[in-house]
């Protein structure tokens, strides 16, 4: 075909890449996908909790704090818990302590002033607080966001303080020298794209964030590292909490497995237990129970991180064990499966982002208002013919990049490199950057096609369906008027972000259902980290944090602040060890 180029698009190589992550990780050659049916789980997710006691146990450990888990809730409960003198045991399945990403939203504090963005006011945290419960339909704690929003920063000085070699750059793109390689620490959106006014958006992304390198396992190990030099802590590794054990209506001690040895051990807590064992994503049945959506939509389930006997560690333990000592689950839950744009390479970066160019379903039509978060462009998605859509842009987008939002996932940036040689020493963050260079390897590695003409353009959409070609042509000189006349009453997107397609060449990428991160979902808490009971009295001695935290999520993942479910995790992980410590 005349002026026609670009391979038809591939399946989607990042969901691919996923399944590959996920089997190396456990060793085995088969990958949750979450292609499952419902009939392959079974109805009773929770089941009856182990007959274990202390007959059963070779031996007692006595404590004052028990921390079940050492991720980054985990181990920021640990080094707070420690630090306030208390004699902590830690109790971890996998072989070390785990983390998964790198990005925290953080307000204020001393890293934060090294952009200047330590200047937020209560006025102005207070409305990002009022923005996410509504967000969650009110079905969250107000309580449990203002306390995070309002002290943070502080806390977050506090997590980095031990990364004494941490790398501080100065601006996203910055190069980072080589032997910081491995520790350093940059901003999200910084500095933010001239012409973005966060302000003025439906859907503000707060200029709040900062990324370590992406797996942070430095800055995870430093704290870890320094609660242990308090003196203060035992941790333990390859082993798993079977029951937690209760007294009186009081949680005072838990049954562990040591998976080593073969044996069973009780730990005694004097003053507490803090549950901090992350969330359940790849346990098939409570994906069922809790988001059947998730299965019904075949979302992919990213997660890697195993136990010492091969096992996934998001399995749902501490919600199970929650449940048998009387606590009660939050309802509704917080699936976070935020878009990352369509023909996603191996990294997971989509060729234009979730950038607000025109974007029409299976059928050719226009369906959404595209300038919309992450998380969204992924809820409208699946509802679409097929779960797909096209994504549809032309040769001026380096203009137009600079106008789109600066959002998770979004394309925002442009930079003029003619490899990734050029780019930043170091850096990898480039999800929002974008160069012809990138643009060129989608379209050889058939992630994106393109065309001299439109009519070009729809028949790689189309091939098989003319009625779509022709559907598609309408729709594209519908939104071609609607940008002219600088008003969209279809969908309603803001004017300075339609642009009509009038500049060959045309590309188009294909979104699909994107990956599930995490589920937000876990028991009902407050903003102490407190656990209740079913008539939502406090549970004495059951504490939690992170994401088996509930009462903070709800329906899907606030990306207005990116990383907050790290951020959070953090901070409550401090103030669960700090009032456990304090009993």
């Amino acid at each position: 075909m005349d002026g026609v180029s670009g391979a038809t698009l591939t399946s989607n190589a990042i969901k691919d890449a996923a399944a590959s992550c996920i089997a190396q990780a456990k060793g085995e050659a088969v990958a949750s996908t979450g292609e499952e049916t419902a009939s392959s789980t079974s109805d009773d997710w929770l089941g009856e909790a182990p007959d274990i006691t202390d007959a059963d146990c070779s031996e007692t450990l006595e404590c004052e704090v028990l921390v079940i888990g050492c991720g980054i809730a985990g181990v920021a409960a640990v080094r707070a818990a420690a630090e306030e003198g208390a004699q902590v045991i830690a109790i971890e399945k996998a072989d070390s302590p785990q983390c998964r990403s790198g990005e925290y939203a953080v307000i204020n504090g001393k890293v934060q002033a090294n952009w200047g963005r330590d200047t937020w006011t209560k006025e102005q945290i207070s409305a990002i607080c009022d923005f996410h419960v509504q967000e969650s339909n009110y079905k969250v704690k107000r309580a449990i966001m203002s306390k995070w929003a309002n002290n943070i920063g502080d806390v977050f000085d506090w997590w980095v303080e031990p990364n004494t070699s941490l790398y501080i750059a100065p601006e996203t793109r910055s190069a980072i020298p080589d032997e910081n390689a491995d520790n350093f620490l940059i901003p999200i959106f910084y500095p933010l794209p001239e012409a973005y006014d966060w302000t003025e958006e439906q859907f503000p992304c707060y200029p709040t964030s900062v990324e370590f390198k992406p797996d942070q396992s430095v800055n995870l190990n430093a704290n870890m590292d320094a609660a242990v030099a308090t003196g203060n802590v035992d941790a333990h590794y390859g082993c798993f909490a079977e029951k937690l054990i209760m007294e009186d209506g009081a949680c005072v001690g838990a049954y562990i497995r040591d998976a080593n040895a073969g044996t069973y051990f009780r730990v005694n807590a004097s003053k507490g237990v803090i549950l901090a064992t992350g969330d359940y994503s790849q346990n098939e049945a409570m994906v069922q129970h809790f988001c059947p959506d998730v299965i019904e939509n075949g979302i992919t389930r990213m997660f890697t991180n195993v136990d010492v006997e091969g096992n996934f560690t998001n399995m749902g333990d501490g919600i199970k064990l929650g449940m048998w000592a009387g606590a009660q689950v939050q309802q509704a839950h917080a699936p976070t499966i935020h878009h990352m744009g369509g023909g996603a390479d191996l990294s997971g970066v989509g060729v234009m982002g979730i950038a607000g160019f025109l974007n029409l379903d299976m059928n050719g039509k226009r369906f959404m208002n595209e300038d919309l978060p992450g998380q969204q462009v992924e809820n409208q998605i699946e509802i679409q013919k097929e779960r797909k859509s096209w994504q549809i842009f032309d040769a001026n987008w380096p203009e137009q990049l600079p106008y789109m939002p600066a959002e998770h996932g979004g394309a925002c940036y442009y930079e003029d490199y003619a490899s990734e040689d050029e780019a930043p020493a170091n850096n990898t963050t480039y999800r929002n950057y974008k160069s012809p260079y990138q643009l060129q390897e989608a379209i050889e590695d058939g992630r994106c096609v393109t065309a001299d003409t439109l009519e070009g353009l729809v028949a790689l959409m189309y091939p098989d369906d003319e009625d779509a070609q022709e559907t598609a042509l309408t729709s594209i000189q519908r939104y071609n008027e609607l940008a002219e006349e600088g008003f969209d009453e279809d969908f309603g997107k803001v004017s300075r972000r339609m642009w009509a397609l009038e500049n060959p060449p045309y590309y188009a990428d294909q979104f699909e259902t994107a990956l599930l991160l995490v589920i937000c979902g876990g028991l009902e808490s407050d903003e102490d980290c407190h656990t209740f009971d079913e008539n939502r009295d406090i549970i004495p001695g059951l504490y939690v944090a992170g994401n088996i935290q509930g009462s903070r999520f709800v329906a899907e993942y606030p990306i207005t602040l990116k990383g907050v479910s790290h951020s959070m995790a953090m901070y409550y992980g401090y103030v669960a060890g700090k009032n456990v410590a304090a009993l």
